[in-house]
C-alpha cells in the first residue's frame, strides 16, 4: 500500500507537471496558431464570406435640428431648433470586383453599400416625418460656386450677349470678377448691393429655387437624404439657366440631374448603392496582425483631402491607418488603439479603449471614438481645421467648435 501511494503520488505530480506544461507550453501557441489562420483573409475560408458580405448590417443614424421659429429668424430673432431623431436606416455592405494578389499577401476589392430605413429601430418616427432645416440646396450651391467662383462668373459673363451689358446682374458680376478683395458668396457680394440689382438677383433666385420663402426649407428625411430635393424645374430662361448649367457642370456628388432635366439634392444618395473606391488591404497571410490593413486607396497610401505639414510632407490627418471596419488584427490588448478609415468622412479614426464588454456571453472591449471632439492645434491634429466654410464660427486656434468637422474637401471629391 506505500509503495502503491508513493506512486500514486509520483503519478499524480507528474500528470500536473504534463498539464501544466501543456496549458502554459503547448496549448496556448497551438491556440494562437489557429487564431492566426482563422483571421487570415484567404479566398474561401469563412473568415473571407464574413468579410466579404458582413452577416449583420450596420446601423446609420441621423438626427435633424428641426427649426421653430422661422419667421422670428426672419425678422432677426435667434433660431429656435429641436433634436428629433434617430432616423435609423441599414447600411448593408458588399465587397465585389475581388482580387487576389498572386502571393496571397494583399487583396483588391470594392466595396458596395446600400441604406434601407429600418421603421421598427427609428419608430415611432418615419422617414415622412416633416422637418424644417436650413436650406442646404442655397448653401450647397453657393459653396460650390464659392470654390470656383471667378471662373463660374468668368463662363457667365461669356455665355451671355452682348447685348445684355445694360442688364443690372451682368454689371455686377463684371464688378464681382474686377475685385481683388477676398471672395465670399454671391449672396453675401449681393447685400452690399443697389436695391434695382438686388431686385433683378432675387427675380433670378426665385427661378433657380422655385420661390422659396426663406433660405430654410420644408422637407422630409426620406427626401433630404437620398430622394432630393428638387429645384433649378423647367423650364428655365436667361440667367436663371445659366446659373443652373453652372451648377450641374460643378457635379457636386450632392447634386444630381432628374430625368426632365431638373436638379434635386440629396445628402447621401451619392453613396446609396455605390462603391467608394477601389481599396487593397493586407491579407495577413504573412504577417496576422496585419489582417485588413488598408495600403492603398484609390491608387494611393496617403490622402490630400487635408492639410500638410509646412514643409510639404505628408501630416497624421492625411495618412490612412487602420482597417474598413470589416475585420481586425487579433490579440488586441487594453492600451492599444484601434483604427478605422472611414470613405465617408476621408479620413482615419482613432477608437480608444473605454472598458470591458460582453457580446453573446463572450467577453469583449468597448471603444469609443473623440474624432470630433478633439481637433485643434491643443492635439496635434490642426490639419483638420481647412477653414473652407465662408465665414464660419471657429475657435482662436482657427478650428470648428466641438462636434463639427468640416467636409468640403470630401464630399467635394
Amino acid at each position: 500500500m506505500v509503495h502503491l501511494s508513493i506512486f500514486g503520488i509520483i503519478g499524480g505530480t507528474i500528470l500536473i507537471a504534463l498539464g501544466l506544461l501543456m496549458g502554459f507550453a503547448v496549448f496556448p501557441p497551438v491556440v494562437n496558431t489557429k487564431v492566426k489562420e482563422s483571421v487570415q483573409l484567404l479566398e474561401d475560408s469563412d473568415q473571407y464570406y464574413r468579410w466579404e458580405a458582413l452577416p449583420q448590417p450596420l446601423d446609420f443614424k441621423v438626427y435633424f435640428f428641426n427649426v421653430t421659429n422661422v419667421d422670428e429668424i426672419q425678422n432677426g430673432g435667434k433660431p429656435r431648433v429641436v433634436e428629433v431623431g434617430p432616423y435609423v436606416y441599414s447600411q448593408y455592405r458588399r465587397k465585389q470586383n475581388v482580387q487576389f494578389s498572386d502571393d496571397k499577401m494583399t487583396v483588391t476589392y470594392t466595396q458596395t453599400q446600400r441604406y434601407f430605413f429600418n421603421a421598427e429601430a427609428s419608430a415611432p418616427r418615419t422617414e415622412h416625418d416633416e422637418v424644417v432645416v436650413l436650406n442646404m440646396v442655397m448653401n450647397t450651391v453657393f459653396q460650390t460656386l464659392e470654390s470656383q467662383i471667378k471662373d463660374t462668373l468668368v463662363d457667365i459673363r461669356s455665355g451671355v450677349n452682348n447685348t445684355l451689358e445694360s442688364i443690372p446682374l451682368v454689371n455686377l458680376v463684371k464688378r464681382l470678377i474686377e475685385r481683388t478683395t477676398p471672395l465670399q458668396s454671391i449672396l453675401q457680394r449681393a447685400e452690399v448691393e443697389s436695391t434695382a440689382n438686388l431686385g433683378f438677383i432675387n427675380g433670378e433666385l426665385n427661378r433657380v429655387f422655385d420661390r422659396p420663402e426663406s433660405m430654410f426649407v420644408k422637407t422630409t428625411p426620406k427626401k433630404f437624404l437620398f430622394d432630393g430635393v428638387p429645384f433649378c424645374m423647367k423650364p428655365l430662361i436667361g440667367i436663371a439657366a445659366i446659373i443652373c448649367k453652372q451648377i450641374a457642370d460643378a457635379k457636386s456628388n450632392t447634386v444630381s440631374q432628374a430625368d426632365d432635366g431638373s436638379l434635386k439634392f440629396a445628402l447621401f444618395n451619392y453613396k446609396n448603392n455605390t462603391h467608394d473606391g477601389v481599396f487593397i488591404v493586407n491579407t495577413g497571410y504573412r504577417d496576422p496582425l496585419k489582417t485588413g490593413k488598408i495600403e492603398f486607396w484609390k491608387g494611393h497610401n496617403t490622402l490630400e483631402n487635408w492639410l500638410n505639414n509646412p514643409g510639404g510632407s505628408t501630416s497624421m490627418c492625411n495618412k490612412i491607418n487602420g482597417t474598413d471596419a470589416s475585420s481586425f488584427p487579433p490579440f488586441r490588448q487594453k492600451d492599444e488603439d484601434l483604427y478605422i478609415f472611414s470613405a465617408d468622412v476621408c479620413r482615419s479614426v482613432k477608437l480608444v479603449y473605454s472598458k470591458e464588454g460582453e457580446y453573446q456571453k463572450i467577453p469583449s472591449y468597448q471603444y469609443r471614438t473623440l474624432f470630433l471632439n478633439q481637433i485643434g492645434t491643443e492635439y496635434g491634429n490642426q490639419c483638420f481645421c481647412t477653414n473652407q466654410i465662408p465665414k464660419a464660427i471657429v475657435k482662436s486656434n482657427g478650428c470648428l467648435y466641438r462636434g463639427a468637422l468640416d467636409l468640403s474637401t470630401c464630399i467635394s471629391e
